[in-house]
């Protein structure tokens, strides 16, 4: 959601959202981590009391959440992609709204295993996952909405059940005075949500998706290495996935399509590359690639209460290889944006970006090239 209302509450939360990211101790057996949405949250408990190896954590997870969300669909009544500036005054769909009202609610249980330790950042460096997620969807939708007229078996919601497995090697580290980071991360999974797993009651999934993450850092400056708190520090980064949903006598549902799967599930080429259509370019193949560059400026009043700017460049592809009904050769294409931000460190817990997005490689669904300002709860990774 891009609006007005979405500033205002960004700054209600703001302290709120403080909370989001918190684990106790390393000598307590529990684990937390809470993250908020605009409207919702997620609430997930660890328990790492049992080793099942030595020399690595064994952490079982239960989570739970919801929200009320604002989500988007850009496809014609037939299926195909929206052209550019086909929601534009005078446009082909003019008059009709891409967004619409989401009740959601989430669910997972399962492990993560580490098999090797990293005595750098004292977590697992190399580790397995097995979870079973669950999730279901209300979509709210009414004439005037472009959804209204989709012909796909989950428009309504959804009621969905996989499991997933998958291997991370992880060698990322923060830096708690000058708030950068270093090293970088990987995780390779496959989600499987058959059609026996209760997956035909409300909407109609039979899939298999593969997922692989990248995600790297790189200190480049520091003006005080010594001092008590951060004065100017740079650093790069780098995140890169690829996604692949295989429908198996189904479509692929419209939340696999439009999210990059893994244990962190994002929104999708549209969203993870910035300034590009909301939830757009829902395709089974989809490959997204974000550098940002990250100047973190003096702290205020207090060390960890850090501000800094921001710089990016994304680029994503996306292919309907596999996509029932697409004509061959697929559609595929490329889509790239630009801009920049600013952001603010609260206390290592969380931050709050504000940004001001410019999409490169066409014109939006409404016409414009331009995002003036899009506030993202968290890093954009």
């Amino acid at each position: 959601m891009r609006h007005t209302t979405r500033v205002v509450l960004a700054l209600t939360f703001l302290t709120a959202c403080a909370f989001s990211c918190w684990a106790v101790g390393d000598e307590d057996p529990f684990a937390f981590d809470i993250g908020l949405r605009l409207f919702g949250a997620d609430i997930g408990i660890g328990y790492r009391g049992l080793a099942l190896l030595p020399n690595a954590d064994t952490t079982i997870w239960a989570y739970v959440g919801g929200g009320y969300e604002t989500e988007h669909y850009y496809r014609d009544p037939s299926g195909d992609f929206l052209a550019p500036g086909s929601l534009a005054p005078g446009g082909v769909f003019d008059g009709l709204n891409a967004a619409f009202q989401r009740i959601e609610g989430a669910w997972r249980l399962g492990v993560d295993q580490g098999f090797a330790w990293n005595d750098r950042t004292k977590t697992n460096l190399v580790e397995a996952f097995l979870f079973y997620r669950g999730r279901y969807d209300i979509n709210q939708i009414q004439p005037g909405l472009v959804l209204y007229n989709a012909s796909i078996l989950d428009k309504d919601g959804i009621l969905l059940n996989t499991l997933q497995a998958g291997l991370g090697y992880n060698d990322l580290l923060f830096n708690k005075k000058n708030k950068t980071q270093s090293g970088f991360a990987a995780e390779a999974s496959a989600e499987w949500g058959p059609a026996f797993f209760f997956n035909t009651l409300i909407g109609n999934s039979d899939f298999i998706r593969f997922n692989a993450t990248f995600r790297a850092f790189l200190p480049l400056y520091d003006a005080a290495p010594s001092g008590s708190a951060n004065l100017l520090s740079i650093y790069a980064g780098e995140f890169a996935a690829i996604d692949y949903a295989i429908g198996i006598g189904q479509a692929v549902p419209l939340y696999i399509r439009q999210s990059f799967g893994g244990r962190i599930q994002t929104t999708g080429l549209g969203g993870d590359v910035r300034g590009v259509d909301n939830g757009g370019y829902d395709a089974n193949l989809k490959a997204v690639n974000n550098l940002e560059l990250r100047v973190n400026l003096p702290s205020i009043c207090w060390p960890d209460l850090v501000p800094g700017v921001v710089v990016f460049f994304d680029a994503g592809y996306y292919d309907q290889v596999g996509e029932i009904g697409t004509p061959t050769p697929t559609p595929s294409g490329i889509v790239a944006s630009t801009g920049a931000g600013i952001y603010i460190d609260l206390l290592d817990l969380a931050s709050i970006a504000a940004y001001v997005e410019y999409r490169l490689d066409s014109i939006n669904a409404d016409g414009q090239h331009l995002w003036p300002f899009n506030v993202e709860f968290g890093m954009h990774f």
